[in-house]
């Protein structure tokens, strides 16, 4: 169950961000999950042999390009339409259906397996009534790893203060010198960002 609700809270994270500051309904998060598993898949056809290292590097690739993407679609469509969240609905579920059709383009519409490092595999014993999947242990250890992170930017950083300012009084934000138009861009990159991290903990089910 807690391995479960980690791979939750890593897709709930991403929508919060996107939709407690900026005000988007944003109904593409799926796909940039997508985006990341799709990464996984591409780095371990780019190492073959070597899931354990591709694994390693498409954590943060994912993340670059779900958060590029994210900051696309922002700057292209998203922009244009806050203050409606209705549209943005509409604009989003349209967005969501175009990189569903693009994928199935260039990756066939099959599902495509990847293949669990060694070091996620195996069992560890507790007793006799109680094992737990190294994988498992692996997607909580990570969640808890992104989400202090996450706290640590949104708390520590300018980019935080600035995201925390925007969430809080927009106007006000603006009239202090904070420029809402970069933060709005960055803020649905780093949703972004962080929804395609789901990939990683998707791994236990072998298929992107």
């Amino acid at each position: 169950g807690i391995s479960l609700g980690s791979v939750l809270v890593l897709a709930g994270i991403g929508l919060a961000i996107t939709f407690g500051v900026m005000g988007v309904i944003n109904m593409a998060h799926g796909e940039l999950m997508m985006l990341g598993a799709y990464t996984t898949f591409v780095l371990q056809k780019c190492f073959p042999g070597q899931p354990g290292l591709a694994l390693l590097l498409s954590i943060p690739a994912a993340f670059c390009i779900a958060g590029l993407v994210g900051i696309i679609i922002e700057r292209s469509v998203i922009r244009f339409l806050y203050g409606r969240p209705l549209e943005t609905l509409l604009a989003t579920f349209g967005i969501s259906l175009l990189l569903q059709q693009a994928v199935r383009t260039i990756f066939s519409p099959l599902n495509q397996s990847v293949v669990m490092p060694e070091w996620m595999s195996g069992t560890l014993v507790i007793n006799d009534f109680l094992s737990l999947t190294l994988n498992r242990l692996f997607i909580i250890l990570f969640t808890l790893m992104l989400f202090t992170a996450l706290m640590w930017l949104l708390k520590r950083s300018r980019l935080g203060l600035e995201v925390r300012a925007v969430s809080q009084n927009r106007a006000m934000a603006r009239n202090m010198g904070v420029r809402s138009a970069r933060v709005n861009a960055l803020t649905f990159g780093l949703g972004s960002g962080i929804r395609s991290e789901e990939h990683t903990s998707e791994l236990q089910s072998r298929q992107c």
